[in-house]
C-alpha cells in the first residue's frame, strides 16, 4: 500500500477511527523511544514504592485547573 493510499484511507475514516489510528501511531512512536521507556520504568518503580496520588487528590487538582481555565 502506498503512502497516498494510506492517506486516502485515513481521510475516509470516521473521527473515531482516525483517533484510533492516531493512538496507534503515538504508541508505536513511544514504544520505539528508549528514553520514554526508561521514564516509564522509573515512574512505575516509583508507584510500586508507594509514590501515588489518590483519586480524590487528582479530582481536586482537575477542578482547580478547570476553574483556572487550563
Amino acid at each position: 500500500m502506498s503512502m497516498a493510499e494510506v492517506k486516502a484511507s485515513i481521510a475516509d475514516m470516521t473521527l473515531e477511527q482516525r483517533l484510533e489510528v492516531a493512538a496507534l501511531i503515538a504508541h508505536l512512536n513511544r514504544s520505539a523511544d528508549s528514553e520514554f521507556e526508561g521514564e516509564l520504568e522509573r515512574r512505575m518503580t516509583a508507584m510500586d514504592q508507594g509514590h501515588k496520588i489518590a483519586s480524590e487528590q487528582l479530582e481536586k487538582a482537575h477542578d482547580i485547573l478547570q476553574r483556572e481555565g487550563k
